[in-house]
């Protein structure tokens, strides 16, 4: 069998799915992506009773403005999601504390925050998350974290056109499993995509690289995005495994965004997962 699989979900077909056992739009608790055990390689108990103070970083220009139709990505240990936002809530730091029915509540912090009124991204480090299957606490001190994404959906895509991409913003990623010894709770990322609409949809070409220490893991991804609703999925990203799950979005006065949640594998088979966000005008 092929290592890549490549296919397209429709909000239809994310619908589905959620009936199973998630939940998007007004239910919130969006479309399950593997079950990944909560892991916690480098951190003790002692380290954990240290946990850093609950500090948040990183800012927003304005607050995130969300549409009639906005969609949102959130990726964490136990548990990943994406679909319609139909429910949010943004504190004055910039801090997304509602997608839907996923919160961050309690002394709580929040790394990498960006955005604007197109988008706003964040990764949840320190708090108490709760989502439809219960509640959990982050103390700030592990490799548990979630990373959201949230942005406006197109209302058509073009029937042409090739817009140059920015560099992207990213969250730090985070370790989900894999590999064998110790392995950083935390890296780094970076990337470049590329974007051209045509009569099947939007071509979506880039990678994201991770980079933990000396080590480094890149996933690739090169598909098409058929409609301004759906969602395409490459490799084994909806398993626990290496791959991408790639949407689009209104970045507002004619350009266009790029949401990506990935998760990357290095060399030793250790995963790290993180959001990203490309501006293509």
């Amino acid at each position: 069998m092929k290592n890549k699989i490549l296919f397209s979900f429709s909000l239809l077909s994310l619908g589905l799915l959620h009936a199973c056992g998630g939940g998007s739009g007004g239910g919130g608790g969006g479309m399950p992506m593997g079950a990944i055990p909560a892991v916690a390689p480098s951190a003790t108990a002692e380290a954990a009773a240290a946990a850093p103070a609950a500090v948040d970083s990183g800012s927003v220009s304005t607050p995130f403005a969300r549409g009639e139709r906005a969609r949102y990505l959130l990726l964490g240990v136990g548990a990943q999601s994406f679909g319609v936002l139909s429910q949010s809530e943004q504190a004055a730091s910039g801090v997304m504390t509602r997608l839907n029915d996923n919160t961050l509540t309690g002394s709580s912090a929040t790394k990498e925050i960006n955005g604007d009124a197109n988008f706003a991204i964040g990764r949840w480090t320190a708090g108490t998350v709760t989502r439809s299957s219960g509640a959990e606490t982050l103390t700030g001190g592990d490799n548990r974290a979630y990373h959201y994404l949230a942005l406006n959906e197109l209302k058509t895509l073009p029937e042409s056109g090739s817009p140059t991409c920015d560099a992207g913003v990213f969250t730090n990623p985070t370790y989900v499993g894999g590999g064998s010894g110790a392995a950083a709770n935390s890296g780094a990322a970076s990337g470049s995509s590329t974007l051209a609409f045509g009569s099947e949809g939007a071509a979506v070409k880039g990678a994201v690289k991770v980079t933990v220490g000396d080590a480094v893991g890149t996933v690739n991804f090169d598909t098409k995005v058929k409609s301004p609703s759906s969602t395409s999925v490459t490799g084994s990203f909806l398993s626990a495994g290496a791959g991408a799950g790639i949407t689009l979005g209104d970045h507002g006065s004619g350009a266009y965004a790029i949401a990506v949640g990935y998760s990357a594998t290095l060399p030793s088979g250790a995963r790290y997962m993180g959001v990203a966000k490309f501006r293509c005008a």
